[in-house]
């Protein structure tokens, strides 16, 4: 390649990546699906060009930053959750708890900007259930709320501040973590600039990639075997997310008993501070009654489970997630033993895998997986030189073909093509080898 031609390239690529940012920011709708998933996939294949040639980790950091800089003043297009939490962080400031009532039984009874609006946009499946959403979103939502006008905008700037300022601890944090592990750090682009990453984490303001920042902080903490501040992020990582609740169990082997009993009870005393402010009344009966949902009511985009509730349907004459709902936390909290306790995770590479493989089996079962659930997935797999989760994160985005002008249909075809990929790759890496097992920019998906 020539000078002249490599400098265009350089130049070029960013250029084509910024577009179709752009693109799905200020234009494309959900409903618009061959638009989108072409736009989408593009992507993709640019940013896989760029990140063979010219992936410096501060190149991969200004192009990030600018990438999430185009959703700024972005209302959501593909998804309608943050109005919910525009709309808790309101009812927060009159003083009423989220956790008690559900906006079904507050909109005769309360007045702020645009409490109409919200309640009507985040949908009837939002606002006849109690919020699911844990105490330090919740805080997060409050100050979106002080910004909360006759224009939607603001709010949505405002969180989108915060979640900035999450993105770049997580990318620092995430470097000091390869860095540890002796890893390259050019190994962060396929996190910091993967599209599902930047269009649902920050431009639908999904709060993954914050609850990872904490997550991947918590981890470092444990690497170096201090297990109070360890606990202190994990603490702070599932007031985002509960996600993380379920990868405690991993670091087990690693620190031993007295150091992971530290490790526990740092995360349930720095819990504790943050669900006080929280706990009144049927609290906890009805934040239980809202979790339960996404076992035995919720579905979307499903893969083993849409077998067997298909196997339902033939033997049984009706839907069976209500029964199946009963026995999925057993069958989690099974698949957490076995991948945390009976594997040799004394390693943390070896920890790291655990959790892949763990959280790969929870979505494979799962009866909702929403795109930005795979987000969780990425970082693992780059560290752990498996390709499917970034695979995954690209045809995770296929699941948008659901959703019609007027219905929402998941579409056979576009499912079954995507989780065929996912699930002939996720084979492939387990019985024949990590595909990416040292993602160098010169054969990283070059099998």
């Amino acid at each position: 390649m020539s000078l002249f031609s490599k400098t265009l390239s350089q130049w070029t690529l960013p250029l084509l990546l910024f577009f179709g940012f752009y693109s799905i920011a200020h234009g494309l709708q959900r409903t618009e699906t061959i638009p989108l998933l072409a736009t989408y996939s593009g992507l993709f294949l640019v940013l896989w060009i760029w990140i063979r040639n010219y992936s410096s980790l501060w190149n991969i950091f200004i192009i990030g930053l600018i990438c999430r800089l185009l959703f700024w003043n972005h209302i959501p297009a593909l998804s309608q959750d943050f109005y919910r939490f525009i709309w808790d962080g309101n009812i927060q400031l009159l003083g009423i708890n989220p956790f008690r009532f559900t906006p079904n039984e507050l909109i005769d009874l309360i007045d702020f900007p645009n409490a109409q609006l919200l309640f009507e946009k985040m949908g009837s499946l939002s606002n006849e259930n109690y919020s699911n959403y844990p105490p330090l979103s919740q805080y997060l939502y409050q100050v979106m709320a002080y910004f909360n006008n006759d224009d939607i905008r603001f709010p949505v700037v405002a969180l989108r501040g915060l979640y900035l300022i999450g993105e770049i601890f997580l990318f620092f944090s995430a470097k000091s973590l390869l860095e540890r592990m002796e890893l390259p750090t050019s190994y962060l682009s396929w996190y910091f600039l993967n599209p599902l990453v930047i269009v649902e984490g920050f431009g639908n303001l999904h709060g993954e990639s914050l609850m990872l920042a904490f997550t991947l902080f918590a981890w470092l903490f444990c690497l170096k075997r201090k297990p109070l501040l360890g606990g202190l992020f994990m603490a702070l990582a599932i007031g985002t997310k509960l996600l993380p609740l379920l990868l405690i169990p991993f670091f087990f082997r690693y620190l031993g008993i007295r150091k992971f009993t530290i490790f526990g009870v740092s995360i349930l005393g720095f819990s504790v501070l943050l669900w006080i402010p929280f706990w009144e009344g049927k609290m906890l009966e009805n934040y239980t009654q809202t979790i339960q949902l996404w076992f035995t009511t919720f579905e979307f985009n499903g893969s083993l489970y849409n077998i067997v509730r298909a196997i339902g349907y033939e033997v049984k004459g009706y839907n069976i997630i209500r029964k199946l709902g009963k026995i999925t936390p057993f069958i989690t909290l099974g698949l957490v033993l076995l991948f945390s306790l009976f594997n040799s995770n004394r390693r943390p590479q070896q920890i790291f895998k655990s959790m892949l493989f763990f959280l790969s089996c929870y979505f494979f079962m799962a009866t909702t997986v929403h795109p930005w659930y795979i987000i969780n997935l990425i970082f693992l797999g780059i560290i752990s030189g498996y390709i499917y989760p970034i695979l995954w994160s690209l045809v995770v985005f296929w699941s948008y073909s659901a959703y019609g002008v007027e219905v929402v249909e998941e579409k056979i075809g576009w499912q079954l093509g995507a989780y065929l990929l996912v699930y002939g790759c996720f084979f492939y890496e387990l019985f024949k080898g990590r595909l990416g097992h040292h993602l160098q920019k010169s054969n990283f998906f070059s099998v």
